[in-house]
């Protein structure tokens, strides 16, 4: 839940949320999580009606990198903080 997370992870939470609302008029696209790391990872990209921007990606990267974690969110728990390398971990895993 958005409650339990730290100051820096509730503002990664809150930024990903705002480009889902940008692009999809959704609060959380269902992948959102996966689908900013990849733009993260590889570059600004087209994103439902917008675009994830090389600002988007550098302020998550910031963010990120500042609390150590990314969010994703799950059905019971909703927005869930996860660390950097876990994070890492699962995404190897889905692709």
């Amino acid at each position: 839940m958005i409650a339990d997370l730290t100051n820096t992870q509730r503002e990664l939470a809150y930024y990903m949320s705002e480009i889902s609302e940008k692009c999809y008029a959704a609060s959380w696209m269902q992948g959102l999580e996966y689908a900013l790391w990849n733009a993260v990872i590889n570059g600004e990209q087209a994103y439902g009606q917008d675009f994830i921007s090389k600002k988007n990606c550098e302020t998550l990267r910031i963010l990120s990198e500042a609390c150590d974690s990314w969010i994703y969110f799950d059905e019971s728990s909703e927005e869930t903080a996860i660390s950097l390398s876990l994070w890492k971990k699962m995404v190897e895993i889905k692709l």
